[in-house]
């Protein structure tokens, strides 16, 4: 006799607390009810239920068999699903919108690499006009939007999908003119780059927190701007390293206080609540973080 539908019937019973309400409920007789239950009592050797004439209760064991019973047709469930899934093809429209220097992560790497696994997905990515307000986006049409700030709202949810490495950087020629900072409280006497929503700068040396609050020079809210600034022998600025690599690869800007690391900071994918989520949603939420896993920004 097939053993899962034995294990269905069971469990059936077991929640009715009655043959009768199991066997309306699966669609089948009452007697095959009995036959299956009889089948597995004899098969695992153990007396499952109690049957009295007002009621139908589990023993020790049949408890104990019913947990199994119901995890395992759970996963068969669930596996079942997975399968059926893998023929369902991820399609339609997805748009996604990041702030300018969020491309030089990789983002826009990542984003071919999804559309070529996913062909009958068309996605339009959208970089700079991020408003401050974390749930907008939603409002202007998109469906993910990146993030490096911690999100407090409830209109949104957030996935981290990668830890995002920072470094601090200065030209050669500015440092030959205005000295090379040693240790963040140096940096009183240096011209600062500074990210707009960043006022205050937080060093680290062996586990310590070393916090700068910063009189700008300079400011803006992209990076890729501090860091130009920082090839024009403008300053001193902390920007994400995929940012500057470029820059530091061919000699413009160079690393100072590298004995005071700077925090990794999250990227997030921000991106609407709720249980029914697009397939192509969270086809991209999965394909990010396995993306930034093998291909990390730090």
């Amino acid at each position: 006799m097939d053993r899962l539908l034995t294990m269905a019937s069971f469990v059936k019973v077991v929640q009715y607390g009655s043959f009768t309400a199991a066997s309306s409920d699966i669609g089948i007789s009452r007697a095959l009810v009995s036959r299956h239950i009889a089948d597995l009592e004899g098969r695992l050797g153990v007396r499952l239920l109690n049957r009295t004439t007002r009621a139908v209760t589990t023993t020790e064991a049949g408890q104990q068999y019913y947990e199994t019973c119901q995890r395992v047709l759970h996963e068969v469930r669930s596996g079942e699903e997975g399968v059926k899934n893998l023929n369902v093809d991820v399609q339609g429209n997805i748009a996604i919108i990041a702030p300018k220097w969020v491309g030089y992560l990789e983002v826009s790497t990542a984003l071919l690499h999804f559309a070529k696994r996913y062909p009958k997905v068309n996605v339009q990515l959208t970089l700079g006009g991020v408003s401050t307000k974390t749930h907008d986006f939603l409002e202007r049409g998109f469906d993910i939007a990146f993030q490096t700030k911690t999100i407090r709202d409830s209109i949104v949810k957030v996935k981290k999908i990668a830890d995002i490495s920072y470094v601090t950087v200065a030209s050669p020629a500015y440092l030959k003119g205005a000295g090379i900072p040693r240790h963040p409280r140096d940096l009183k006497d240096h011209q600062c780059l500074m990210q707009t929503s960043e006022p205050i700068w937080r060093f680290m040396a062996d586990n310590e927190l070393v916090p700068v609050k910063v009189s700008p020079r300079f400011s803006s809210n992209s990076y890729a701007v501090l860091c130009v600034g920082a090839v024009n022998d403008l300053g001193v600025a902390i920007v994400p390293r995929r940012v500057a690599a470029q820059f530091l690869e061919e000699g413009q800007i160079q690393e100072v206080m590298t004995d005071f690391r700077l925090e990794d900071r999250p990227l997030f994918a921000a991106y609407a609540p709720g249980s029914n989520l697009p397939r192509k949603v969270r086809a991209l939420l999965t394909f990010l973080g396995e993306w930034f896993r093998k291909h990390p920004l730090t």
